[in-house]
């Protein structure tokens, strides 16, 4: 570990080129906060995204309908895996911390059968599955898996990676060529 964060590959390579570094910087000062600002509806004037409200309301933590696309979880997966990206080049014990109050609402919002998916937790659970083509579950599990290999590889922390590696393990108990799984493409 190096200053509380996990020692990898990433951090081999230092951008210091005066366009791509600019680059990095805005994502970490302005594009990270503020998109953190959106997922918790603290921007006045911008419709309302209700991304966390809806890992919240999943968890059992605050009450309320689901409010959103149907994706609306990968946003939440987004912003984890660009935070992991920002602290390989910036630790920020602050941001982390942050990410990881995220990460524990997540891990709250997993379904004890390992599902985790706010819209058919909240909304629809009877049609949990049943539109691969149109419903994102798949996708939003995909993003959050990335998030969770990001974080860790970064960090070293493997909470959300547990949380993920349960959802691949429903996964691979609904979907497949053998007798008694479905196939499933998204």
């Amino acid at each position: 570990m190096k200053d509380g964060l996990k020692e990898g590959l990433l951090n081999k390579v230092k951008v210091t080129d005066k366009f791509w570094h600019g680059y990095q910087e805005l994502v970490m000062d302005t594009v990270i906060p503020y998109q953190e600002k959106i997922l918790n509806d603290e921007i006045p004037g911008v419709e309302k995204s209700h991304a966390l409200a809806n890992f919240r309301i999943a968890a059992g933590l605050e009450e309320g309908e689901f409010y959103g696309m149907v994706f609306q979880d990968s946003d939440v997966a987004k912003w984890l895996e660009g935070v992991a990206y920002a602290l390989e080049v910036r630790p920020d014990p602050e941001l982390e911390e942050r990410a990881d109050k995220v990460i524990e609402i997540i891990e709250k919002a997993q379904q004890d059968d390992g599902y985790l998916n706010t819209f058919f937790t909240i909304k629809e659970p009877e049609h949990r599955w049943q539109n691969l083509q149109e419903c994102h579950e798949l996708y939003c599990a995909g993003h959050m898996m990335e998030a969770a290999a990001a974080y860790y590889e970064v960090t070293g922390k493997d909470r959300l990676l547990h949380v993920m590696e349960r959802m691949a393990e429903h996964i691979e108990k609904r979907f497949g060529t053998e007798e008694g799984k479905e196939p499933g493409i998204p």
